[in-house]
C-alpha cells in the first residue's frame, strides 16, 4: 500500500511541478528571451533617434552667403537622415520580425507543454492497446 501511495504522490508532485513552477519557469525563459530582442536591436534607441543622420555624419553650414555652400549642406545632410532613417527602419523591422518569430514560437512551445502530460500518458495507453491486441 505504502509503493503505491509514494508512486501517486510521484505523479502528484510532478503535476504539480509541471503545471505550477515549471510553467513559471517558462515564462521567465521566454520573457530573457524577448528581452535580450529588445534589447539587442535597441528598439527604444531607434525609434528615438529614428530621423537623426546616419552615425552623425552631416555637413556644417559656416554661415554667409554662399548658395553653393548652403545648398551642399542641405543635400547632405538630408541625405545623410535619408541613409540614417533607411538603416533604422531596416534594423527595426528585422527586430520586429524576430519578437514576432519568438512570441509564435513561444505559444507553440506553450502550448506543447501544457499538453505534454496528455500527450505521454495518451501514447502510453496507445502503444499498451497496441501491444495487447
Amino acid at each position: 500500500m505504502s509503493e503505491a501511495y509514494e508512486r501517486d504522490s510521484f505523479f502528484v508532485a510532478y503535476i504539480k511541478w509541471h503545471y505550477g513552477q515549471g510553467l513559471k519557469e517558462f515564462f521567465g525563459v521566454m520573457g530573457n528571451f524577448l528581452w535580450f530582442i529588445a534589447h539587442f536591436f535597441s528598439f527604444k534607441l531607434l525609434l528615438r533617434t529614428l530621423f537623426t543622420p546616419w552615425k552623425r555624419l552631416g555637413e556644417n553650414y559656416e554661415g554667409g552667403f554662399d548658395l553653393g555652400a548652403f545648398a551642399s549642406s542641405v543635400i547632405v545632410n538630408g541625405l545623410m537622415r535619408a541613409v540614417g532613417f533607411v538603416t533604422k527602419i531596416i534594423v527595426l523591422s528585422v527586430g520586429v520580425i524576430s519578437y514576432v518569430l519568438v512570441l509564435v514560437f513561444a505559444f507553440f512551445l506553450f502550448l506543447i507543454w501544457i499538453l505534454a502530460p496528455f500527450i505521454l500518458v495518451g501514447s502510453v495507453i496507445l502503444s499498451a492497446t497496441f501491444f495487447v491486441i
